[in-house]
């Protein structure tokens, strides 16, 4: 046999063993004897190189530390579940689709896995990239990372769509997270509290081989983009097929209580699973019936997840402080005797505002009842006064940081704290614009911030950009090495792109997506901050609520300082357009204005996207000019999406 035909040969049998054991769960050969096959074929493919393809169990760990994750905007956006919490509240979803679509509705009814939200995109049946969710309309690129769950599969079975993406969550197993936790404990290091942080924090480390030494797995649970199905039980087990890992635990439901039984069946069992579920999540079947209903802006109206009750533990009130936040809003923390809840330790709950705590009359030493589902913040639901009673807590009048007098905007419950001289404020600020979402700063955590401020270093963000490791060398606890580490992170985000800059900023309102848009549009900070009313409103997604946010932003007296410190300093000036169109294929047909195929050509693949002469259900836009040809009604009759000629170029050439 020859050494491709080997090669391909060995590639099949090793992805159906893989499937037998990780989705099967009926291995068919020994541990050694799947080694001994995945050894010929690394000894075959070190021989011949040059047959080595992506999809080969071989190149699932990637011998490389990524300098960092680039970020992927999704096709369609990734939408959070709306939660009942009550079967009356999912009595109102369930008849609300109803009446909404005049008949009988069939659904399908699966368990809701607390892991990490992925999409995947296949191309002709291969994995190509995948991301995590984000904010929902943009998430990192995690692909190689990925790569490494021993159930993701990089070639598919049977006959997938050219191009599918489908939706899932990385979870860890319960046995993983013991595993990984003792592994941990003996090499000294920090226990992970639950498993889907232990997911999230793998899904995000820079080195794949690290990742691949964490047993994560994957569910799939939702087509992304594909018109191959009509509905989403066809979708499931046409994946299933596929060889894709779909939880065996859905169900096809005529009526209510087919749906209800479900929900008590796993609340009842959840604990039997070796995965973590929070709940049940009910969809829609029809795909059109799913287009009727629609979405809004955050949640799809065709799904809706059923919560189980969340754990409930009682512990001891210790102390209240108050939090200053970012924004000035002050915020009151229960400090409580330490006690394992939902497989955290805990020791700080929310009491949300001064309102709260006068309704619920929580006091210092009281016994009090906390709650936590998922991975929300523990919030107090009840108090068990202590015999003997202390005071009731007086909510300050001026802040606890700068002393100045405390104000509470109209309708909110929130109060805040005016100074603009604020030190916690602007240890909140620091913080967020260097957390890893936004200028990835590594090292900048909490108490380095604090240390820095408190000993006069960072009065605002652009002293960051004027930090020097001689200053640092003069503070107590710093070495050579970690005042160099930190000074070369600095460095390293002034590469980050204008969008992760804008996020950082902190502007009321502007998420990562929005982030995106005003990056792509504007091109530099300080032209974004000469933008105009009428320039901003006209822009997807941003409302007079959203502008007028950004105008107060940048008319603050110390912004326009801050904003010539980033510009100087180089920062957020990497170019933002790279990702616009990654992994996207178009077509052109007709003339562009102002602009031949050779430039169009040149623009899309600078933004990531590739220009093909043909048209196929595999290509994402065909680009419509003057004088079109019969590439117009091909697209048509095949479902491509058309953008015209002038979208295409005012979206692509920026000021």
């Amino acid at each position: 046999m020859q050494a491709k035909d080997r090669i391909e040969e060995l590639r099949r049998v090793i992805r159906e063993h893989d499937y037998k054991y990780y989705q099967a769960f009926q291995p068919e050969i020994s541990d050694y004897e799947y080694d001994q096959l995945l050894n010929e074929l690394k000894h075959l493919e070190a021989k011949y190189p040059e047959l080595i393809t992506s999809d080969s169990p071989t190149q699932r760990v990637a011998g490389f530390i990524q300098e960092r994750f680039s970020q992927i905007r999704h096709r369609t956006p990734m939408l959070s579940l709306d939660n009942t919490y009550s079967f009356d509240e999912l009595d109102e979803f369930i008849e609300r689709s109803k009446r909404t679509l005049k008949k009988e509705v069939e659904w399908v009814v699966e368990l809701k896995i607390d892991g990490v939200g992925v999409s995947l995109d296949y191309d002709s049946g291969v994995f190509v990239r995948g991301a995590t969710r984000g904010d929902g309309g943009v998430g990192d690129d995690i692909t190689l990372n990925l790569k490494t769950i021993a159930n993701l599969p990089l070639r598919l079975f049977g006959s997938p769509p050219g191009y599918l993406n489908v939706r899932g969550e990385v979870y860890l197993p319960k046995k993983g997270l013991s595993v990984l936790n003792e592994r941990r404990l003996r090499e000294d290091l920090q226990v992970f509290a639950n498993a889907r942080n232990a997911a999230a924090g793998s899904l995000h480390l820079l080195d794949p081989r690290e990742v691949a030494n964490r047993p994560l797995r994957l569910f799939i649970h939702t087509k992304g983009e594909s018109d191959e199905f009509s509905s989403h039980y066809e979708a499931l087990k046409s994946f299933l097929s596929f060889g894709l890992p779909v939880n065996p635990n859905f169900i096809l439901a005529k009526d209510t209580t087919e749906i209800k039984d479900y929900c008590k069946k796993w609340e009842d069992m959840r604990e039997t699973l070796d995965y973590e579920t929070d709940g049940v999540v009910v969809k829609v079947n029809s795909f059109s019936d799913q287009q009727i209903l629609g979405s809004t802006s955050r949640s799809p109206r065709f799904a809706s997840a059923f919560k189980f009750k969340a754990e409930r533990a009682t512990t001891k009130l210790l102390d209240i402080l108050i939090q200053v936040g970012r924004t000035g809003a002050l915020t009151p923390v229960a400090i409580l005797e330490p006690i394992r809840l939902s497989g955290a330790m805990i020791s700080r709950a929310t009491l949300h505002n001064e309102d709260e705590i006068k309704r619920k009359d929580i006091r210092v030493g009281d016994r009090v009842i906390i709650e936590r589902s998922g991975d929300v913040i523990p919030k107090v639901i009840e108090v068990i006064p202590a015999n003997v009673r202390s005071k009731p807590f007086i909510f300050p009048t001026n802040c606890p940081i700068c002393g100045e007098k405390i104000e509470r905007k109209d309708n909110e419950a929130k109060v805040y704290c005016p100074g603009k001289d604020c030190l916690g404020q602007l240890k909140k600020r620091i913080e967020y614009f260097a957390k890893r979402d936004c200028m990835d700063i590594e090292g900048m955590g909490e108490k380095i911030v604090a240390q820095l401020i408190d000993n006069g270093l960072l009065s605002d963000l652009s002293d960051l950009y004027h930090l020097k490791k001689e200053s640092l060398l003069e503070l107590e606890g710093w070495q050579e090495k970690s005042a160099t580490n930190l000074i070369e992170a600095i460095k390293k985000s002034k590469k980050r792109p204008l969008s992760r800059l804008i996020s950082g900023l902190g502007i009321p309102h502007i998420g990562t997506a929005t982030a995106f848009t005003l990056a792509e549009r504007f091109g530099s900070i300080s032209k974004l901050a000469r933008a105009s009313y009428e320039e901003l409103i006209s822009l997807p997604d941003i409302g007079p609520k959203v502008a007028e946010s950004i105008l107060s932003f940048f008319s603050a007296g110390r912004t326009s300082s801050l904003i010539s410190t980033f510009s100087e300093a180089n920062v957020g000036t990497e170019e933002e357009k790279l990702l616009c169109y990654k992994g996207m294929q178009f077509v052109i047909t007709g003339t562009l204005p102002g602009m031949d195929r050779n430039k169009a050509k040149k623009i899309i693949e600078s933004l990531g996207g590739q220009l093909k002469d043909s048209l196929s259900q595999r290509i994402d836009f065909l680009i419509v000019g003057e004088n079109p040809g019969s590439k117009l009604k091909i697209a048509e009759k095949i479902g491509v999406k058309i953008i015209s000629g002038e979208e295409f170029v005012k979206k692509v050439m920026l000021p």
